[in-house]
């Protein structure tokens, strides 16, 4: 007899959560479980993610500055824990980690929808904000120069910028994991050098965000003229 499923496995929906796993007899190894579930895991974050993106848009758009930065931040937990998630491919031995590999056909990280359509949607929070700041009559230099005056805007410029941060800090240790796992002077299983990935640290999705913190410096003008302290 069948045991009725509770209420818990019915709202989650475990058995078909827990089927969507290759079977023992099917793993090329064991730890393909691993493997297979970290992913798994990863594009779970990422589908939150792009949800707290969206009402962060929506936010800004019907002027909701503080909504918005309250979504930002909640981003921010994801993309503290999806590294970490990454991490336990760590435990996987390299050797397992190729075999696996051969499973794979011409599977990428490159490939992953969430990871891509954050690619996309991240940049596309710069317009509602720059709308909030021309309403104001405002740039990022006015609000880092007198953060008080207009602080929840600064809140949510800071939790922007931060997002960002955390994205590039995500896709680097992403990085480090890929050049521990299978090394960077490597192709990917679709031919692309490994060592593209270096690239997208360095990627931003709000350049301007980045340019004022370094126009404040020139505008302090502590970048140059500097006297050493006195003995």
């Amino acid at each position: 007899m069948t045991k009725p499923l509770t209420d818990y496995e019915k709202y989650i929906r475990t058995e078909e959560l827990l089927a969507l796993q290759k079977t023992n007899d099917q793993l090329c190894c064991p730890d393909e479980l691993t493997f297979q579930m970290v992913h798994q895991i990863a594009e779970l974050h990422f589908k939150l993610i792009l949800q707290h993106l969206q009402l962060a848009k929506d936010s800004m758009a019907a002027e909701r500055i503080d909504d918005a930065a309250t979504q930002l931040r909640r981003v921010h937990i994801h993309l503290q824990h999806v590294p970490a998630v990454f991490k336990i491919t760590e435990c996987i031995e390299p050797i397992e980690y190729h075999t696996i590999r051969l499973h794979l056909g011409r599977g990428s990280g490159q490939d992953s929808p969430g990871f891509n359509q954050i690619l996309q949607q991240g940049p596309t929070l710069w317009e509602p904000f720059q709308q909030l700041l021309t309403k104001q009559s405002l740039t990022p230099l006015a609000l880092h120069q007198n953060p008080k005056a207009h602080y929840s805007l600064f809140q949510l410029m800071q939790a922007l910028i931060e997002f960002d941060e955390d994205f590039q800090s995500f896709r680097y240790s992403h990085l480090q994991m890929v050049r521990r796992m299978i090394g960077l002077n490597v192709n990917s299983l679709k031919g692309v050098p490994a060592q593209t990935l270096q690239k997208g640290t360095r990627h931003e999705f709000f350049p301007e965000l980045w340019q004022a913190v370094c126009d404040l410096t020139e505008h302090t003008g502590t970048s140059y003229n500097a006297k050493p302290l006195p003995d």
